[in-house]
């Protein structure tokens, strides 16, 4: 019975120490998942990161996107809010889904693109084109539509530039409001006759949460007429539609819908909507508008760098594989409980016992691991070129050094059983 007993807990201790090891690895592997998906998710979101380099130089008739196509040929167009975070490239999918959970790159992301409705004509000739977005708390991609719902804040901010393949528009935001995102009447985007927009721009200020009181419904559809007749006759006329050759009239007091479109936080299928005038525009953008656009707002990390670095990777992966079960794991977690509960029970003592420092020992390891990560992905963008080395490897390099000494210090001293 002694040698039944004397079998059960030598075993039962090893299974107990490599379930306890795989449970600790996993924990730690996760985490470092989630803190890599959360940082990327932020990351992703800002144009300023990476994007704003391929805007679109407006001074050229038309704008060139030939950067930008050279990265997404769906790119259509670029958006500007002056004084928010609604600077980025518009693309346009092949379903509305496409590019709800991808960014321009191709490349599957939670924040998604902006993107222009599949409905929608990619030249925006429409009379009624919309826009999707997702909705990011720290107000990336489409967050700042919230902000709308503040009367101050949707005075400051209502003008905006729609910067398209064929030429520049001026935005001017004229209604924010919460709709149902099953709201038909919201959400046909496209070409409408102009007769169909008295009654949609009276539905669209009954759910309106602001209203520019400027806003004369029966003047703007008047402009909404004008423009439709004059892109009619041009395209009859060019075979296509050419920017530069709508008459002046059309160009002056013409005028088409526009509708920026992202999820309302507490309601599952609520849905925040900017809507926004949207006029031809011959002039180039006032200098400074666009330089005077809401400070970007920093993501963890330095996005910027144009690579990362292999030995980076490998200090990050030798950190870990110290926590790991080996041919000394009894020796370095044994005593673990035992240690906590001397701790506990003796008082007035001069120095720390063996299994003390040993506890010590491991949880810095574990707090060195978790920061190895954590600096890691703060510094390394694994989607770029790779390199051996850069900027951070000494750093790297000595968090794999403080570890290794640790562990070396933690597991110095022999127990009988070893």
């Amino acid at each position: 019975m002694h040698h039944i007993t004397a079998l059960i807990a030598l075993y039962g201790t090893k299974v107990l120490t490599v379930v306890t090891s795989v449970v600790v690895f996993g924990m730690l592997a996760y985490s470092g998942v989630v803190l890599y998906d959360t940082v990327y998710t932020s990351r992703a979101a800002f144009s300023s990161w990476d994007l704003t380099q391929y805007r679109p130089l407006v001074e050229e008739e038309p704008p060139s996107f030939e950067e930008m196509q050279e990265i997404n040929k769906s790119t259509s167009a670029w958006v500007i809010m002056p004084g928010t975070h609604i600077d980025y490239p518009v693309v346009q999918g092949k379903d509305d889904l496409e590019y709800a959970m991808k960014d321009v790159y191709g490349q599957n992301c939670l924040t998604g693109s902006i993107y222009l409705s599949v409905v929608n004509k990619r030249d925006f000739t429409d009379s009624f084109n919309l826009i999707y977005g997702h909705y990011m708390d720290n107000g990336a991609m489409f967050g700042d539509i919230e902000k709308y719902e503040n009367n101050t804040y949707f005075y400051n901010h209502q003008n905006g530039y729609l910067i398209t393949t064929e030429g520049l528009y001026d935005l001017h935001v004229f209604a924010r409001l919460s709709a149902d995102a099953y709201d038909s009447r919201i959400y046909s985007a496209g070409d409408r006759d102009a007769s169909e927009f008295p009654d949609f721009l009276y539905y669209v200020k009954s759910l309106a949460v602001q209203w520019d009181p400027n806003m004369d419904i029966e003047k703007a559809t008047n402009s909404i007429k004008l423009y439709i007749k004059a892109r009619d006759e041009n395209i009859a006329e060019n075979g296509k539609f050419v920017f530069s050759k709508m008459p002046e009239e059309a160009v002056k007091n013409g005028m088409q819908l526009i509708a920026f479109s992202t999820c309302a936080d507490a309601t599952t299928n609520g849905r925040q909507i900017l809507v926004a005038t949207m006029k031809m525009r011959t002039e180039p953008i006032p200098a400074g508008i666009i330089d005077d656009t809401a400070p970007p707002l920093t993501a963890w990390g330095h996005g910027e760098a144009e690579h990362w670095a292999l030995l980076n990777l490998i200090c990050v992966i030798m950190v870990l594989a110290l926590l790991l079960p080996g041919r000394r794991i009894r020796r370095k977690y044994r005593g673990f409980a035992g240690g906590i509960r001397q701790a506990l029970h003796t008082k007035d003592r001069g120095q720390l016992t063996d299994d003390e420092l040993r506890i010590i020992g491991i949880l810095i390891q574990f707090v060195l691991a978790a920061f190895s990560v954590f600096w890691f992905i703060w510094t390394e963008d694994p989607r770029r070129p790779m390199v051996i080395v850069d900027r951070w490897t000494l750093a790297m390099i000595f968090l794999f050094a403080l570890t290794w000494v640790t562990d070396v210090y933690t597991n110095r001293r022999k127990t009988e059983d070893s």
